[in-house]
């Protein structure tokens, strides 16, 4: 009988067991893990070949050169913007003048290259979500950016719009064609409408991003086919000759060694393009997220301000304690606001525990002692009305309560009754 009494005892705890374990797997993931493993998923699926020739083709016939300094300064989204507005509000500021002034900016070279040429940085900052959307694939992917590259501009050359004339030269190297300026001092931008320079687009669900010239930097542009060309620009060792497209390699080669002001004043620039080739610098996107779990893993691990990042990232203000911790977060002076279990303003510490507490750092104002303590024997202090005590606890606790309440009206008024008051509430007896 005691061997069965013992089975039947092992078969409930086992019984019990798997119930435990199928409560477990049906249980939905908390919103933490979930937010976790969401980008990880995202990272095992890439961007699909029709929508990364969406974000390629309105810069895919630019001179290599510029398409380069285009693509690497779309990781840079908020440097971007700052210097497209910078060069619209300063538009009198031109060669020299103009790179003395960028060069004490705090911007990545391929941006401050850019000053150049306003009209491709104007693009970028009036369609800011393409441009990280360009900057976040090229991040993930630099050798496909490229291959997509070279398959849109074989595309144009089949549909007779693109060519060498007198503003651009067109040279192939078998599979490869690379554009260059006709004249090695000047560069023209030229515009066109990608849903035409093709050919018929292929992706109806993925329609590339049209970018009308502006009549101020394309006053009567000279058309050829398809593309056409506006204002030529003058360029120097700044913006130019510095940076280029390794179409083999499938990544873009950086030359630390020419005379550029930009990149003998940011040494960080050039410690990460010693190899020849361009490193991505984290710290320079300045809190800007990436668009995908494994970038943004692969960044961080190279970046020694990470943490700062990912705070501001997420739109933290600075100061807060618990800025930086995933779970948490908050105004500057909070210490556990955000966190899932406890909540309250800013300027509290841990104004919503829930039970317990103590003195008046777990909530309260000033002068009280256990104003919020809401587990047992506490009292609001908002609501005016006398302390409500547990009935299950002793007389010697509710006289301990009633004592720290007289001390409290002693130290606040002089030991008179009006010093009692805090808040609007009314002391018990």
């Amino acid at each position: 009988m005691r061997t069965l009494f013992r089975l039947g005892h092992l078969s409930g705890l086992f019984k019990a067991m798997l119930v435990i374990i199928a409560v477990a797997t049906t249980v939905p993931m908390p919103r933490a893990a979930a937010a976790e493993a969401e980008p990880a998923a995202e990272a095992e699926a890439p961007i699909s070949q029709e929508k990364l020739d969406s974000l390629l083709a309105p810069i895919a016939l630019y001179p290599d050169q510029l398409l380069t300094q285009a693509l690497m300064a779309s990781t840079y989204p908020l440097d971007v913007v700052e210097a497209a507005r910078f060069v619209k509000d300063n538009k009198e500021l031109k060669g020299e003048e103009l790179d003395k002034v960028v060069a004490e900016k705090n911007w990545d070279p391929s941006v401050q290259s850019l000053t150049a040429f306003p009209q491709v940085l104007e693009m970028m900052n009036d369609k800011l979500e393409w441009t990280q959307e360009l900057g976040n694939a090229f991040l993930a992917d630099e050798k496909r950016v490229l291959q997509t590259v070279q398959g849109l501009r074989q595309k144009a050359e089949a549909a007779g719009n693109l060519q060498s004339n007198e503003e651009q030269k067109v040279v192939k190297e078998q599979s490869i064609i690379i554009i260059e300026p006709a004249k090695p001092d000047v560069v023209y931008v030229p515009t066109y409408n990608p849903t035409v320079v093709y050919g018929t687009w292929w992706a109806p669900m993925y329609p590339p991003y049209y970018w009308p010239p502006p009549p101020y930097y394309y006053p009567r542009p000279v058309l050829y086919g398809a593309v056409g060309f506006g204002i030529g620009l003058a360029i120097g060792a700044n913006h130019w000759g510095w940076c280029n497209a390794g179409w083999r390699g499938g990544d873009v080669n950086i030359n630390i060694d020419r005379n550029n002001t930009f990149i003998n004043n940011n040494k960080e620039f050039q410690n990460r393009a010693k190899s020849g080739n361009w490193q991505h610098n984290p710290s320079q996107r300045k809190g800007v997220a990436y668009g995908d779990a494994k970038t943004r893993e692969q960044f961080r691990k190279s970046d020694p301000n990470a943490a700062a990042s990912r705070r501001d990232a997420r739109g933290f203000e600075s100061g807060s304690r618990d800025a930086q911790r995933p779970d948490r977060g908050g105004s500057a002076g909070t210490r556990d606001m955000q966190r899932p279990d406890l909540g309250g303003s800013a300027g509290s510490r841990d104004i919503q525990r829930p039970s317990g507490g103590g003195d008046s750092q777990f909530g309260g104002s000033a002068g009280s002692r256990d104003m919020q303590r809401s587990g047992g024997g506490g009292f609001s202090q908002s609501s005016g009305t006398k302390p409500s005590f547990n009935a299950s606890q002793s007389r010697q606790q509710a006289q301990n309560y009633s004592n720290r309440g007289a001390s409290s009206r002693s130290s606040m008024g002089g030991g008179g009754r009006s010093g009692g008051r805090s808040g609007g509430g009314r002391r018990g007896r």
